[in-house]
């Protein structure tokens, strides 16, 4: 145990947070902090600018959009108390005509896979692409890096993210929301050896260590299932891991994991177009490859 933590500490990518928000009585007491200090803040703080880094959309100090985008199955007390108890609550869904709107603009985005350094039209482009190719693009992102291009896709998204009713949900859950972070990708189906992939998507089970505060909104714009790239979580798992879970990789084989948690406990999230679910990825999670059609998903991460 004390040999992984020594590797950790001597990584030189290595950060505080990387060690101790594993911890669910620090996360707790990160949420009570922000709580207190939220009240004692600005009330006329200013929203921070749209911003883009690595593919990702980013906005400090979000406030809530003036449109509801999101539809909502039940109150936000019943999210938030599945939500601390699963770790995950399904059945949000994106309106009709937002997943239309996400649709129709995401068709004419340029793709981009930056560890082949390539831009893409359209998604029948990758797929030529990947054909036959040992090293094929197995995540592309429709999201790009030109700081001083704010597409049309780019503003719908971050007033998603921005959605009142799920600012509201994760500013409870965290304590405050101060950044959001949202990817939207194709997640393709693709020939790739298992350590190609790997570098791309995690699909082994893992557990994220963001930060001491964190909550993730996913949202399928394609039919999905086990086949077709679905998300599985291991339910209630950010609160409880073993000793060994906590010290050392955050990944760890599946083999072992359903030794230690209940069958049960192991829920792949299907869902049709336009269908999403929240989840506090300190759970293991994965993603399935995809085998029969790829998944168009939107990423948002509150902090």
């Amino acid at each position: 145990m004390f040999g992984k933590l020594f590797n950790i500490l001597k990584n030189p990518n290595f950060r505080v947070t990387y060690i101790f928000a594993r911890f669910k009585f620090l996360r707790s007491l990160s949420k009570n902090l922000k709580f207190f200090f939220k009240k004692f803040s600005n009330k006329n703080i200013h929203m921070g600018p749209i911003k883009k880094e690595n593919l990702i959309l980013i906005r400090h100090k979000p406030i809530a959009s003036n449109k509801s985008y999101v539809e909502i199955n039940k109150n936000n007390n019943d999210i938030l108390n599945q939500l601390e108890l699963d770790g995950l609550h399904e059945g949000f869904y994106l309106k009709k005509d937002v997943v239309k709107n996400l649709s129709l603009l995401s068709d004419k985005c340029k793709l981009t896979h930056v560890r082949n350094n390539k831009i893409f039209d359209n998604l029948e482009e990758v797929n030529t692409f990947n054909t036959n190719n040992k090293n094929p693009c197995t995540i592309v992102d429709l999201i790009n890096d030109n700081e001083n291009e704010i597409s049309d896709l780019d503003i719908l998204i971050d007033e998603i993210a921005r959605d009142k009713n799920l600012l509201s949900i994760a500013d409870n859950y965290l304590g405050n929301v101060s950044k959001i972070y949202t990817r939207f990708t194709w997640s393709t189906v693709c020939e790739s050896d298992t350590g190609w992939r790997e570098n791309e998507q995690t699909i082994d089970f893992h557990y994220d260590v963001h930060d001491f505060g964190f909550v993730y909104v996913f949202f399928y714009l394609t039919d999905c299932n086990k086949l077709s790239g679905a998300h599985e979580v291991i339910l209630g798992s950010h609160n409880k891991k073993k000793i060994l879970h906590l010290f050392g990789s955050a990944k760890s084989k599946e083999n072992e994991l359903k030794e230690y948690y209940s069958k049960t406990n192991f829920k792949i999230i299907e869902g049709s177009s336009g269908y999403g679910f929240i989840e506090d990825t300190s759970t293991f999670h994965k993603a399935h490859a995809p085998i029969k059609k790829p998944r168009l998903a939107l990423q948002i991460r509150y902090h």
